[in-house]
């Protein structure tokens, strides 16, 4: 499981950090854009996005979105159009027709001398989150009104990191993306130069899931906090799945600044240890 709850009382901004150190944040590495071969596909507008792999990035997957048909630069060198590089999607399951969505189970990725596995990639139309709390943020009815037949994408694998040891298979971490963060819709884009990245076990942050909080003078509220690595463009937030990574006993803290409560007094600020997972 991959995120903390904590329930506060009254107008707050909050700062968070970790109690003790698992990987400090910092800047995501610069990602240059580019395909040494790409196949023949069979949509005019194919969708392209990034993998990158650890702290400097260096270790590089392609994904190209066409259709049907998922293509996967499975061994990191660029070249698109290699055996094994064509993922099909999954037929569809009953009552599920092919235009509401597709799953493309990918399975096993070797870059840079390690092995990443279970990576699984999901399409799914964006309308499908309109009469959701989500729907009603400004990017995503920004998105829909642009196109009402968007889609948005979210992805999952665990991912052999140097020296450290997750809950997924084979001890690695187990990382998903999307398909909406903090920073919006992820979207594959139109052209290799605009491709989302996602670092899957980049530099690693503590943020909120989904949204920010509305937190008002009186009332209680809950939010939820997630651990992960900041990409490039929106949605691209690779949130880890702490169980089996993050010792049990290694809290996040939050400094609570209360705004106060007539002009002049000082705020008043508080630090708590969120010791609730889910």
């Amino acid at each position: 499981m991959s995120r903390l709850i904590v329930a506060l009382v009254g107008l707050a901004n909050v700062g968070l950090t970790l109690a003790a150190g698992l990987v400090h944040g910092a800047d995501p590495p610069k990602v240059e854009r580019a395909i040494a071969k790409e196949s023949a596909y069979q949509s005019d507008k194919p969708g392209y996005a990034l993998l990158t792999f650890g702290p400097a990035g260096v270790d590089r997957v392609w994904l190209v979105w066409d259709g049907n048909t998922l293509y996967v630069d499975r061994n990191g060198n660029g070249d698109l159009t290699e055996a094994g590089d064509k993922v099909a999607s999954e037929k569809p399951r009953p009552g599920w027709a092919v235009e509401q969505g597709h799953a493309f189970q990918v399975g096993e990725l070797t870059v840079g001398g390690r092995t990443h596995k279970g990576l699984a990639v999901n399409v799914a139309p964006l309308e499908g989150f309109a009469g959701g709390t989500l729907g009603q943020r400004a990017d995503v009815q920004a998105v829909l009104a642009k196109d009402q037949k968007a889609v948005t994408f979210s992805l999952q694998v665990d991912a052999e990191l140097p020296g450290i040891h997750g809950g997924g298979i084979g001890g690695r971490l187990s990382f998903s993306a999307g398909p909406i963060d903090l920073n919006g819709v992820l979207q594959f884009s139109d052209r290799p130069a605009d491709a989302p990245v996602i670092n899957i076990g980049g530099p690693a942050v503590i943020t909120f899931l989904g949204e920010r909080p509305a937190m008002r003078v009186g009332r209680g509220g809950e939010f939820y906090l997630v651990v992960g690595s900041p990409g490039e463009g929106p949605g691209t937030f690779a949130m880890l799945a702490y169980e089996g990574t993050i010792p049990k006993t290694l809290y996040p803290r939050a400094e609570i600044t209360f705004q106060p409560a007539k002009p002049g007094e000082s705020p008043l600020k508080e630090m708590f240890e969120l010791k609730e997972r889910c």
